[in-house]
């Protein structure tokens, strides 16, 4: 299975334009720019979504029904971002864009690598990442904007759990300790590794509560060094 059709207008780069520094946030193009790569995050999380129900028809019809709730989630957070990117005076598409989730998604063999990938790592890091641009955002003034990211960041935590629950469940581990880190690690794919997928700081308090154990979070955080989300 190929990876996404996109419209011919949309400019789809090998690299993603880099994310504005956070002293550019004062300016309304710097912040439609940020939102226009938040966009094209949750479009291909949604895509993403609907290429596992179809990639993995074998899995029990809960978790492909847990998916496509999880994909009207995404659609709905790409079309609040858009209308926010609109309200600032662009437009979805005027940027060029990366399928970096598909790229590596694409590697995934199992259900088991889909969950591990997207919903404990891509989905996971974003727990760090909204938290760190609700910040800059609010400390830029915008807080229209900060308050649209934070609402997204505390609902990413449902699909992180979904993720742990059913990682838990297929790799064996037991249902009170969660997902096992070292399985976790091993079920990515090359060449991905823990640390790129979390930020700093760790968002230790909305891990846990997606089912995340102490011992998890420990070896995550002590993980090494990560990429910067502009590789993204």
């Amino acid at each position: 299975m190929g990876g996404p059709g996109r419209d011919p207008g949309l400019r789809v780069s090998p690299r993603a334009d880099r994310i504005p520094r956070p002293g550019a946030l004062r300016e309304t193009s710097a912040v439609a720019r940020l939102l226009h790569v938040f966009i094209h995050h949750e479009i291909q999380a949604a895509e993403l979504c609907g290429w596992a129900i179809l990639a993995f028809p074998e899995t029990p019809l809960e978790f492909r029904e847990g998916l496509f709730s999880i994909m009207l989630d995404e659609v709905r957070h790409a079309a609040v971002y858009s209308a926010r990117v609109e309200a600032l005076g662009a437009s979805y598409g005027q940027h060029a864009v990366r399928d970096w989730f598909w790229e590596r998604t694409l590697a995934c063999e199992s259900p088991l690598q889909y969950v591990a990938l997207m919903g404990l790592g891509f989905e996971g890091g974003n727990l760090e990442h909204a938290h760190r641009f609700d910040r800059l955002l609010r400390d830029a003034g915008d807080t229209v904007s900060a308050d649209l990211v934070a609402r997204v960041g505390r609902e990413e935590v449902a699909h992180v759990h979904f993720a742990a629950r059913w990682f838990t469940e297929w790799s064996g581990s037991a249902p009170e300790s969660g997902p096992d880190f070292e399985r976790w690690a091993a079920e990515l794919p090359a060449p991905l590794t823990p640390a790129v997928l979390r930020g700093r700081p760790l968002d230790r308090v909305r891990r846990g509560k997606a089912g995340l154990s102490e011992a998890f979070l420990d070896r995550l955080e002590g993980s090494g060094t990560t990429s910067s989300p502009s590789d993204r």
